[in-house]
């Protein structure tokens, strides 16, 4: 076998694994954004803060709480994209499921359980597509002017993809030699429990008082 060849061959995987763990290292960065985001959003608006918000600021929360909505699912989205997209006859190429998995299958390192599990995100993120697509990236005509949801997953279908993603981020991880690491906690100084605390200190509600800053 021609030397020269063989070492040629041992760059080309070399290379391969390093394009991997550097894309893999955003795509993972974009998960912890995903699952940070989500957390900030429980504790604002369903860890039974909603009174206190409403009576602090009503109508700010819930701007917030629609600017984070769809915040949310536009980067969700992103994960869903195709792995490459033509505009103008030049390529581009996606940090998405699409790409690792492929990327993965160049350096024989895509399992069964990542085959699995990227399913049930793609599966997941099917159901927001709409949503981004005709609501949110875009005002769809049709549904202007109509009443339809999109988007709509369950309480179980969202828990379910948030274990997901840090399944896979933790499988690949291993894959390629990466690590796991378990991004489900985003808690720090100043974060949004800080802000709940100081508001806590300034105002008092009722226990009696429910209700939701949602409806």
């Amino acid at each position: 076998m021609n030397s020269r060849k063989v070492s040629e061959d041992m760059g080309d995987c070399r290379a391969a694994q390093e394009t991997l763990e550097a894309q893999f290292e955003r795509f993972r960065d974009h998960c912890i954004i995903i699952r940070r985001d989500y957390n900030t959003y429980y504790q604002l608006f369903f860890s039974d803060s909603d009174e206190l918000l409403k009576k602090v600021a009503g109508h700010f929360f819930n701007d917030i709480s629609e600017i984070m909505l769809r915040d949310w699912i536009l980067q969700v989205c992103k994960l869903m994209d195709r792995k490459a997209f033509k505009v103008g006859g030049l390529e581009f190429e996606t940090i998405s499921v699409e790409l690792i998995n492929s990327r993965l299958k160049d350096v024989g390192a895509f399992t069964d359980g990542l085959r699995e599990l990227s399913k049930a995100i793609l599966s997941y993120g099917k159901k927001l597509i709409p949503a981004r697509n005709k609501r949110i990236a875009h005002l769809d005509k049709e549904y202007a002017f109509s009443d339809e949801m999109l988007g709509v997953t369950s309480v179980e279908e969202l828990e379910e993809f948030l274990k997901n993603i840090q399944l896979y981020c933790d499988e690949v991880g291993r894959a390629i030699d990466v690590g796991p690491l378990d991004f489900s906690c985003s808690s720090g100084p100043g974060d949004v429990l800080d802000l709940i605390k100081i508001l806590e200190m300034h105002y008092e509600v009722p226990e009696e008082e429910v209700g939701c800053l949602l409806k």
